[in-house]
């Protein structure tokens, strides 16, 4: 953070800047020349401030430039600001307000036809529900944030979305398993700039892990740090460069230089607030102290590890609740617009009755293509669930914290048929509900979970109430049955 003259005297820029466009405005005649201006300048001051990890001054910085915007009635404008917010807020943990000013950017967009905002909007939610542990919903995200950057004439601002939205996807497939695809992802990067520090810190990474060449991870390591711009303040990025760097000397069996850089690393991260990779830090110290026979201050770093950890599920939880949420109300506003396009159909086959039974055959041939498809995805979709079968039961057996995050990628409908009976299930609810659903009986329950049979007894009457499910219908056969 700067010191507190600094701060009056950032602001008072801030203010003197925004009067200075405001006085554009009209000399432009509001046109494309001044929005330029007012996206240039905003982008640029806020990935200055985002990498000294520079928060409160962000965020002024943002909320003045909306506010200037809301005067204009600069639509771009308003967007880009709500994005910016939710990037702040996602960055310091507090993923609940992220998700909130991405809905609100999400409303706004409807009224815009921006395929950079598009792009941009989709990029913030992958990363949003990548964090909060959701990599499929992440990935597909992604996706749709990949198809809007198609529509991009600027090749500069295509180039500069691409790249990130690259190396977030293959951020997300390490995430998610899937490190051969990830890998792919990191070259295409690479060959839209080699030089960025989040590419090469990956591609590093990816040596460490998976292919062992503790040479090559060294050489992007280098690129990497030669990199960072050194002003004086902190920066962001080189919370990660220095955890790699820790792994690359733990690798190397020189586990005192791995540990002052694991050290390093918690400083910035905590210094700038990046409560989602605190608890990994805590977890590579511990494993370093280990490795240095140094016992007491191994199980400190674990404390901490587990302590850390524990907060971050129970903020990635609400947050996955408000993410569901919004995935049922997109739903239910698919089926209202389908709904609109049959009153149409059903009014112009009344007037038209030649073109009936045209469009009534076209319609027919596409239906049975569309349940074909609906059918050849289903048995897809079964296969995939018997295979990862084993998985959940795994992961439920180690009373594994990514247990309800993993059934729900698999089971996506299950939990929030059991939210529209009862909207106020916990996390631990649904986990709960989630074994039952996989047939697992109640003393199994009881001996991974770590409570008394009496204890799984109690919680089934207990959901049997908040259900509505009769005494004599078995829970398994209720939940098998949604």
């Amino acid at each position: 953070m700067f010191p507190p003259q600094l701060n009056r005297i950032f602001y008072s820029y801030n203010l003197l800047l925004l009067f200075l466009l405001c006085c554009a405005g009209p000399a432009y005649g509001q046109g494309a020349f001044s929005h330029q201006k007012f996206d240039s300048i905003l982008l640029k001051k806020t990935e200055s401030l985002r990498i000294q990890g520079d928060y409160e001054n962000l965020v002024r910085l943002n909320k003045d430039y909306l506010n200037l915007a809301e005067e204009q009635n600069y639509k771009e404008g308003i967007i880009l600001c709500y994005i910016n917010i939710s990037n702040i807020s996602a960055t310091i943990g507090n993923y609940k307000r992220g998700l909130s000013y991405l809905s609100l950017a999400e409303k706004e967009l409807k009224t815009v036809n921006s395929s950079v905002l598009k792009a941009r909007l989709y990029q913030e939610h992958a990363q949003l529900n990548g964090v909060i542990g959701l990599y499929k919903s992440a990935l597909d995200l992604n996706t749709k944030g990949l198809y809007y950057l198609k529509n991009i004439s600027n090749q500069d601002k295509r180039k500069f979305y691409l790249y990130r939205l690259y190396a977030n996807r293959a951020d997300f497939l390490y995430k998610a398993n899937k490190a051969d695809s990830a890998y792919i992802y990191l070259q295409k990067g690479k060959r839209i700039d080699g030089q960025g520090v989040l590419l090469n810190t990956l591609l590093a990474k990816h040596h460490l892990m998976y292919t062992k060449r503790k040479d090559s991870a060294l050489i992007y390591l280098q690129k990497a740090s030669g990199k960072i711009v050194n002003t004086g303040k902190v920066n962001v990025q080189s919370g990660f460069v220095d955890l790699t760097y820790g792994d690359y000397y733990f690798a190397s069996e020189d586990y005192k230089t791995a540990l002052e850089y694991y050290s390093k690393a918690l400083d910035y991260y905590s210094k700038t607030n990046r409560l989602y990779n605190i608890p990994g830090v805590y977890e590579s110290i511990a494993k370093t102290y280990r490795m240095l026979n140094e016992p007491q201050k191994e199980e400190e770093a674990m404390q901490k590890y587990r302590e850390e950890k524990t907060a971050l599920e129970n903020i990635q939880n609400e947050a996955i609740n408000i993410s569901i949420d919004h995935m049922l109300s997109d739903k239910d506003e698919e089926s209202n617009g389908f709904q609109k396009k049959i009153y149409f159909y059903i009014g112009f086959i009344a007037i038209l009755s030649l073109v009936i039974f045209i469009l009534l055959y076209r319609h027919n041939r596409a239906l049975r293509q569309k349940k074909n498809q609906f059918k050849s995805e289903a048995l897809s979709l079964k296969s995939r669930i018997n295979d990862s079968f084993d998985e959940l039961v795994g992961l439920a057996k180690k009373n594994d914290s990514t247990f309800l995050t993993r059934f729900q990628e698999i089971y996506p409908k299950f939990c929030p048929r059991l939210l529209e009976i009862n909207p106020r299930l916990g996390a631990s609810e649904l986990t709960f509900c989630a074994m039952i659903k996989l047939n697992f009986t109640s003393k199994e329950i009881a001996e991974y979970t770590f409570i008394q049979h009496k204890s799984v007894q109690q919680k089934k009457h207990r959901l049997r109430k908040k259900l509505n499910v009769p005494t004599e219908q078995e829970l398994f056969i209720f939940f098998d049955s949604l």
